[in-house]
């Protein structure tokens, strides 16, 4: 009894792992493919996900690095030093990630601010604060896998034989409710009472066969002895 609680409850707690865990992926997926959909990055709770695809910021920020941004920004809280992301007109409009260099001021009645890449020579072209989607909060590194399974087709079908693995027990049992064989673990003979069983009957076969055996000899014998009393009798 205390090994089937035990084994209930153990259960329990892998149900609700593996429902988190897919509900975290189902998110993420969902998350990704819409922002993919609609051209902007990924972004939960206020916070946006973006990866660096130039040089430009390095060696604070390397090729391929994944960073984290807060996209709900006080502008006037913005200052020298901080790393912002925006909408570059110089560069056609494409999402940048550099250091501010100048803090945010009013010019010709509009509030500019002017970054530059680390690595770079010159800094950027002014832009006006209202084209500011972010600043960074952290980098996050292991992101950087995760980045890469979800943009490639091998990454979704691992991902995928995960999900399945997880949830074997599971697929299992669809299975047997769709070929209409609902037997149960526990409902099935194991094959070790099977062999007991068997075993048992052998013995129990044998144990008859002796008995017969013996209750033949001694019917044997005891007609062999009337014979002779017989044979005694008539001389």
């Amino acid at each position: 009894m205390e090994k089937n609680k035990i084994l209930k409850a153990v259960n329990i707690a892998k149900n609700v792992i593996c429902w988190a865990i897919v509900a975290i992926l189902v998110l993420s997926l969902a998350v990704f493919f819409i922002s993919k959909i609609n051209g902007t990055a990924p972004s939960v709770f206020g916070y946006s996900i973006y990866r660096v695809t130039s040089g430009s910021m390095e060696p604070e920020l390397m090729v391929g690095d994944v960073i984290l941004d807060k996209s709900d920004v006080d502008i006037e809280s913005i200052s020298e030093g901080d790393v912002i992301t925006f909408i570059s007109d110089e560069l056609g409009g494409i999402v940048v990630t550099h250091e501010v260099v100048k803090a945010p001021y009013e010019e010709n009645g509009v509030l500019m601010i002017q970054t530059k890449g680390v690595a770079n020579d010159t800094a950027d072209a002014p832009i006006s604060t209202d084209k500011v989607c972010g600043i960074m909060v952290c980098k996050i590194p292991f992101l950087n896998t995760v980045y890469n399974i979800f943009l490639s087709p091998w990454g979704l079908l691992i991902i995928i034989g995960l999900v399945i693995l997880i949830f074997f027990d599971e697929v299992i049992a669809i299975a047997r409710i769709v070929t209409n064989n609902t037997k149960t673990k526990n409902d099935a003979e194991d094959i070790n009472d099977i062999i007991a069983r068997i075993q048992s009957q052998s013995c129990d076969d044998e144990r008859n066969e002796r008995k017969n055996s013996s209750e033949s000899e001694e019917q044997s014998a005891m007609e062999v002895k009337s014979g002779e009393k017989s044979s005694s009798e008539e001389k």
